[in-house]
């Protein structure tokens, strides 16, 4: 039989021998070296991913001695490891199924219809699935970062740009208008002062464009 020559790390939540001995056959009739780690009880499984990002997908029972169902699933999910999660279960048990998937599950699989195939395909669709969503939630923070960015400048310019250059506008009649040299030469300190303070938001500005990057992720 030709087994797949790529490499996985998965971690194996199951506290029932028969069932992991299994798993782990079909597991090694598909894959040529998996690196294939156990966890019998939840707070094994959270310790093991909390302390390790490496895993690329978890297979879990949803029966353990010390945690089960719903609860059990947030808690492997919220353990702070990236990688999917795929239930194997032996309990058919539709609506819960659908839930599960709802809670962040990539797969839901029941044990009895397990075949060495299905658990594979399971998993390579599975990881890809979570590269795919990766990326998707890569690009989406990118778009809002840059979002951001466009709002900040947005507000410099609706802002920080109006003060001095509607003083500059208000001054030029004033010029026009004064009666004395002396007179116009105060207008012209305080028109040479608000273009200052406008030259250092254009330079603000463009230093916050230049420093930003808005070419879209591919």
């Amino acid at each position: 039989m030709h087994t797949y020559q790529g490499k996985h790390k998965i971690l194996v939540i199951e506290d029932n021998h028969g069932d992991f001995a299994l798993v782990e056959d079909f597991l090694f009739e598909q894959i040529e070296s998996p690196e294939i780690v156990r966890a019998e009880s939840c707070k094994s499984a959270v310790g093991l991913l909390s302390a390790d990002s490496s895993f690329d997908v978890v297979l879990l029972d949803l029966s353990l001695p010390d945690n089960t169902g719903e609860l059990l699933i947030k808690d492997i999910i919220d353990a702070g490891s990236q990688a999917p999660v795929i239930v194997l279960t032996g309990y058919a048990d539709f609506d819960f199924g659908v839930k599960s998937l709802s809670l962040g599950v990539f797969d839901y699989m029941l044990k009895e219809e397990l075949t060495s195939l299905s658990l594979f395909k399971s998993i390579v669709y599975t990881i890809e699935r979570k590269k795919i969503a990766t990326a998707l939630r890569d690009h989406v923070n990118a778009v809002e970062n840059q979002n951001e960015k466009l709002k900040e400048i947005s507000w410099i310019q609706s802002h920080l740009v109006r003060a001095p250059l509607a003083r500059i506008m208000g001054l030029i009649p004033l010029i026009k208008d004064a009666n004395c040299d002396e007179e116009r030469e105060t207008m012209l300190q305080f028109l040479q002062l608000s273009a200052n303070e406008l030259d250092g938001v254009i330079r603000s500005i463009t230093d916050k464009t230049s420093k930003a990057d808005f070419h879209m992720p591919e």
